[in-house]
């Protein structure tokens, strides 16, 4: 294969080769250990191999990019704004080849690729935004008892972000560019799966902080490694992890940063729900309902994966979603109208035939699809299931468009059923009823349920650990001192 041929020039732009160093370190590429293969899921041809470093290679990346957060720290915080600013313009030069390698490299349609690449964009201008605020970061407060209280928001020093392949640059942007301009490093543990997308970003990012003479290790990324995982969640000199992705794999991360004293950020895979009532739009809720399953390929953290529908409409819905899935153009995620891509690996294609019998095996009945395509490699068919609410699948999660599908008589039905399931944090309702929307809010407004939203379509809103109105706050530490005069 001619590498770059014009069907592949998109790699040269984003300064790829066939061969690649996986490890950036101390502003150094690094690379000759396990070499990994990254292939296009267009058509199964080589994009390029990339090469891991050693542990060795580890420990240099992490004692630098300690020393470095000395040096960041002290930067004025103009400074950083102005470094993150410009990574949003280099990302922004580079969104048709970045894009364009997420197709190839993930399986998802041009347009959401670019979608993703742009909201990595728009998380950049976000954090300089947000950034003013912790500008304000000395409080002095007097008391009448001749004291003084001082009070200084501090940056941690060295942030760890471990990125799904399925999310990845919208999981880092989420993370990476606020925790940069409040004064901390990053290591950014991208994906074995997607390991050129780590590359591309992580050039671009070096090459902004060498354009203004800073030292590399303030941005240090590793591609490949086996053990780097396991390595970074325990390593006590990153003070915070951010991690994204499986639940049970979060939940591992999460006691082990913990049982170090340390902070993780968990955003795990999620059981999100539509509840659609007897007096909803329904085709607002149809379209929604595709375009969560459907139009993200289902591989995101905001994805829905129940359906509770009025007995009153349930036939109808089912028989619109039906006639919508049938219609639904399945391919080569470069071309234009694709509306469904592939899945990211084959691992994942062997996954999602196995949740299928799991759900066949508890007594769920395949509405539609349920089977890969008549394509070769990752295609797989979008499904709908009809299930019992206390089958063991429905608590699950998963990165596939399958959705299951639930009939309920009344209200408090749907909220109680909606409830069992701990792991859903974003719920969508579909209704004209403010009394309805009012119990909703009283009933199901719980930390394990997150955001609710009305009438709304589901994929117009991620949810995002990373930005907030006060979000800076989670990647500095309050320090206080009082002072007896």
């Amino acid at each position: 294969m001619d590498l770059f041929s014009s069907q592949y020039e998109f790699l040269d732009e984003i300064g790829l080769s066939l061969a690649n160093p996986g490890f950036f370190v101390n502003g150094q590429w690094k690379g000759y250990s396990e070499e990994i293969t990254s292939l296009s899921s267009v058509n199964n041809e080589v994009l390029g191999k990339v090469r891991g470093g050693s542990m060795a290679d580890y420990e240099e990346g992490v004692k630098a990019c300690c020393i470095a957060a000395e040096l960041w720290m002290a930067t004025p915080v103009t400074m950083r704004c102005k470094i993150v600013t410009e990574i949003s313009k280099a990302l922004e030069a580079k969104l048709k080849p970045l894009s364009e390698l997420v197709a190839h490299e993930v399986g998802k349609p041009l347009t959401k690729a670019i979608a993703e690449v742009k909201e990595v964009i728009d998380a950049c201008n976000s954090a300089v935004q947000y950034s003013k605020q912790s500008q304000l970061v000395v409080s002095h407060s007097k008391f009448k008892s001749r004291r003084i209280r001082v009070e200084e928001w501090r940056p941690y020093g060295v942030i760890a972000v471990i990125t799904p392949s399925y999310l990845q640059c919208a999981a880092l942007g989420q993370i990476a560019w606020l925790a940069l301009v409040t004064g901390n490093c990053v290591i950014w543990r991208g994906p074995v799966e997607s390991p050129l997308v780590t590359i591309s970003i992580t050039k671009l990012i070096a090459g902004v902080l060498e354009k203004n003479n800073l030292t590399g290790s303030i941005f240090t990324s590793f591609a490949g490694g086996s053990e780097l995982n396991k390595a970074i969640v325990k390593d006590t000199r990153i003070p915070l992890v951010s991690f994204k992705g499986n639940s049970q794999v979060g939940k591992v991360v999460k006691h082990i940063v913990v049982e170090r004293f340390g902070k993780c950020l968990l955003e795990s895979d999620r059981n999100n729900a539509i509840t659609v009532l007897s007096d909803a739009d329904i085709q607002l809720a149809v379209e929604a309902i595709v375009r969560d399953t459907v139009g993200t390929d289902d591989q995101g953290l905001s994805t829905c994966h129940r359906l509770f529908l009025h007995e009153s409409i349930y036939g109808d819905v089912l028989d619109r979603l039906r006639q919508r899935y049938g219609s639904i153009t399945i391919g080569n995620p470069l071309e234009t109208g694709t509306e469904l891509g592939l899945l990211f690996s084959h691992a994942t294609k062997k996954q999602f035939l196995q949740l299928i019998d799991a759900i066949k095996s508890q007594g769920g009945k395949i509405l539609t699809g349920g089977s890969d395509t008549k394509y070769a490699r990752n295609f797989v068919q979008p499904t709908i299931v009809e299930i019992s609410t206390s089958a063991n699948i429905v608590k699950g999660e998963w990165v596939f468009p399958v959705i299951l599908v639930f009939k309920y008589q009344s209200w408090e039905e749907a909220i109680e059923t909606n409830n069992n399931v701990c792991k859903g944090s974003s719920n969508f309702i579909y209704t004209g009823q403010a009394e309805v929307i009012s119990t909703w809010l009283r009933t199901i407004a719980s930390p394990d349920m997150g955001n609710i939203y009305v009438n709304k379509p589901t994929t117009a809103t991620r949810d995002s650990l990373g930005l907030g109105n006060e979000s800076w706050k989670q990647y500095m530490w309050l320090s206080r001192c009082e002072i007896h005069t």
